[in-house]
């Protein structure tokens, strides 16, 4: 079978599987077997696949017909416009949660210290300490593996002397730190909703970094309140929201002593990210 006839039957089995983008990724997958660039595939610029080219391009079809995420199988993702190593265990970075990297940076300038709650694949403490050059950074996950990916990520961006990374809870282990911004993507998903979403994020990426209890702001409460003992007077807070939680996280901090709690949309319109500021004394 010629190799544009492999591709061909390669996107039709991915439709099949359900796959949203089937001759994307059936492009980007040849171009990982091959070594080369989409581009390439698509223009049809490479030299005939090796027996062994041609099977690991089989290995990678039926992973994927298998709902294993694409940025699994690739091992990268771009966030931020920098590239980030993932696997199975950190949640894959997404374009959504850039809303808390350009937060950080706009409260940080060139300069403080960042918190990272949940740092899973460090992507921003490592995207925002990027751009912000004098900033130091410290990532909180509760896994070891997790921070074990945060780590290579440290490393191949360049942020890795500016960057501590933590095992704990939330902020268990913060000390006496005091930050002037804080960030988080918690779990946030209701535990009985986590069955309910596409197979790839539901049975490949970690439930930890999804389920967020019975209502699905259980982090939420929790990080509220550690998050004022850790930050400086007048410090910032934001998390990433699910769909329609946002009023109630907003309100959670309006009935405490949070000033300038607001929403903020991403790119969609959805409302994505609660932002507060810890009054000064």
């Amino acid at each position: 079978m010629e190799t544009s006839e492999r591709l061909q039957a390669a996107i039709v089995r991915l439709t099949a599987a359900g796959v949203e983008t089937p001759r994307l990724e059936a492009q980007l997958l040849l171009a990982q077997a091959l070594g080369t660039t989409r581009t390439a595939v698509v223009a049809g610029i490479y030299r005939e696949p090796t027996a062994e080219q041609h099977a690991e391009f089989e290995r990678l079809v039926q992973a994927r017909e298998g709902r294993i995420p694409l940025a699994y199988l690739r091992g990268t993702q771009e966030f931020f416009g920098l590239t980030f190593r993932v696997g199975p265990e950190v949640l894959i970075p997404r374009p959504e949660t850039e809303l808390l990297v350009e937060f950080a940076l706009e409260k940080l300038g060139q300069a403080g210290t960042l918190a990272d709650v949940g740092t899973g694949s460090g992507c921003i403490v490592t995207a925002t300490l990027a751009h912000a050059v004098q900033a130091r950074g410290v990532g909180f996950d509760l896994s070891a593996d997790a921070l074990t990916v945060a780590q290579t990520n440290i490393r191949l961006n360049g942020v890795a002397e500016r960057v501590r990374l933590v095992q704990g809870d939330l902020l268990t282990g913060a000390g006496e730190a005091l930050f002037e911004v804080i960030v988080s993507n918690p779990p946030y998903i209701p535990s009985a909703e986590v069955a309910n979403l596409a197979p790839e994020v539901r049975d490949a990426e970690p439930r930890l970094a999804l389920d967020g209890g019975r209502d699905g702001l259980e982090y939420y409460r929790r990080l509220t309140v550690q998050a004022w003992r850790a930050l400086r007077p007048g410090g910032w807070l934001a998390v990433e929201v699910g769909m329609g939680q946002a009023p109630e996280v907003a309100a959670l901090w309006r009935a405490t002593d949070w000033q300038e709690v607001t929403i903020r949309c991403d790119l969609a319109g959805i409302e994505r990210m609660v932002c507060g500021r810890k009054g000064v004394l």
